[in-house]
């Protein structure tokens, strides 16, 4: 690590989607890592793809349990990691979310609200009886505020990230975010 830089270490998983999920569906869901112009990634995986998890009982919760380790080197704050998460059903898009994650060392519980696209043009409504839904080409864009106000989204659901947060070299920039969990 050279002078003025620090490293922040992100491990866990993607646990589960909390939805009301009807018997005999298949779920999937992606992710990726989003950070400002400063971050590299130094180690583990910028995005990733689960399993398939099938749902045996209606209203059960959808376990995925996908690893989650990537290592960041940065020489300031700004732009701090945040993961983006896509959710399906099937091949149909369920939903998006976004956080920023912890600031803090230590272990951490994230919830993950999600959002699905409506459709907000006369185009958009007539695919809707084809079966044709709006998605994001980029969902990544979510991480910014780029033309986001534009975009018609309905609450659906929330998936829950466990995630252990190491730093290295944050105090000695000045910067101090207090301890982790006892």
């Amino acid at each position: 690590m050279s002078e003025g830089t620090f490293l922040v270490s992100l491990t866990g998983q993607i646990e589960s989607l909390d939805i009301l999920a009807p018997a005999g569906s298949s779920w999937h869901c992606k992710y990726e890592f989003v950070t400002g112009p400063d971050w590299k990634i130094i180690g583990g995986l910028e995005a990733g793809l689960s399993q398939t998890a099938n749902v045996v009982v209606n209203g059960a919760r959808v376990v995925f349990n996908l690893p989650i380790e990537i290592t960041f080197k940065s020489t300031n704050i700004y732009g701090w990691p945040q993961i983006v998460i896509s959710v399906y059903r099937g091949v149909q898009l369920e939903g998006y979310g976004r956080a920023h994650m912890p600031l803090r060392p230590g272990a951490h519980r994230v919830d993950v609200a999600l959002s699905k696209p409506q459709a907000s043009s006369l185009l958009g409504h007539m695919g809707a009886l084809f079966g044709y839904q709006p998605e994001l080409l980029q969902p990544k864009m979510l991480a910014t505020t780029a033309g986001n106000h534009l975009i018609q989204m309905l609450s659906h659901g929330e998936v829950r990230v466990s995630v252990n947060v190491v730093m290295q070299g944050v105090r000695s920039l000045g910067y101090d975010f207090g301890r982790g969990k006892d």
